[in-house]
């Protein structure tokens, strides 16, 4: 009996389960650590699930400085307030949140994100990893989400036409760290806003454009983690009532007001000396249960500018 006790016990330490969650500080402290500019997290989101078994944490395991930030979301794992429910609206999310900020700047974003080779992914449901939302009203600008065709680039439809642009394909993203420069200065004039993507160092993405609501809009803020939503689309897909642990890691997360700021000057002549000759989009479909043969196709920048220029 005192064996198989001491076999339950170990079980759960090596689960993490009897561990006390991380705290938020213990978060900061390690994304200040990797020098984290401009991008100062405020808390945990408020509708992170109090229940949640292990929803953020630190870990060993990173590629820039010694620490990484872990997100875990677990079946039924969703939180709620007041005036919210993500219980009652087909949302689980783990995610950290940052602090309102004017849009009238010009922003330097990196993210380096790791999704696990044996990654479960919860396509065709909506797995957001990094959004921004514009406030009064609350409304998503932009998403850069997990798909059946892998990384890809979202302009929301709550702000804008939505349209999915592939970043960087599963067969890629899975099992090795990627690295995401995202430079915009959220304009609404369409003959002064820009947007722009570099994956692993590589252009993806070139918008000049409308980059925020005409009218509403004039703070935004930043969350990134796990965001699923939908999630009864891969329920009724895949014939389950239960959603599949999601694991990420994040790592090196900076903003700065400039490309040199945020990197270095050799770096940032490499960036921006680039042009983009391709973009593939995805077009996205409520129940697909894999990535179909015509979900993908190629536009030049010009058919691209004609799409977005909506």
């Amino acid at each position: 009996m005192k064996k198989l006790l001491g076999i339950l016990l170990l079980s759960l330490l090596l689960s993490g389960n009897v561990f006390a969650k991380t705290k938020f500080s213990e978060v900061k402290k390690a994304l200040k650590e990797d020098g984290y500019g401009k991008a100062i997290p405020k808390s945990f989101h408020h509708l992170n699930s109090p229940k949640a078994i292990n929803p953020v944490s630190v870990s060993d395991f990173s590629i820039i400085g010694d620490k990484s930030i872990r997100f875990e979301s677990n079946d039924g794992e969703c939180g709620k307030e007041p005036k919210w429910n993500d219980c009652t609206n087909d949302r689980e999310r783990t995610e950290l949140y940052y602090k309102k900020k004017p849009w009238k700047k010009e922003r330097w974003y990196r993210f380096y994100i790791h999704l696990p080779k044996d990654y479960n992914s919860i396509a065709p449901s909506n797995m957001s990893l990094i959004q921004w939302k514009r406030h009064d009203p609350s409304r998503v600008l932009v998403m850069f989400q997990h798909t059946h065709a892998g990384l890809t680039f979202n302009r929301n439809g709550d702000t804008f036409e939505d349209t999915y642009i592939v970043l960087k394909r599963n067969e890629e993203l899975l099992g090795n760290w990627t690295e995401i420069i995202f430079s915009t200065n959220w304009h609404p004039d369409p003959e002064k806003g820009f947007m722009k993507v570099w994956i692993d160092e590589k252009l993806k993405v070139d918008f000049k454009g409308r980059s925020n609501n005409k009218k509403k809009g004039k703070e935004l803020s930043l969350r990134y983690g796990l965001y699923s939503s939908f999630i009864s689309r891969y329920k009724t897909t895949f014939n389950t009532q239960t959603m599949p642990q999601r694991v990420i890691f994040f790592d090196g997360v900076k903003e700065e007001n400039s490309c040199k700021k945020l990197l270095d000057e050799n770096q940032c002549q490499i960036l921006t000396s680039q042009s983009v000759n391709e973009y593939e989009f995805f077009s996205k479909n409520q129940y697909d249960e894999k990535l179909l043969p015509n979900s993908i196709f190629k536009v030049t920048p010009s058919q691209f500018a004609a799409i977005w220029g909506k």
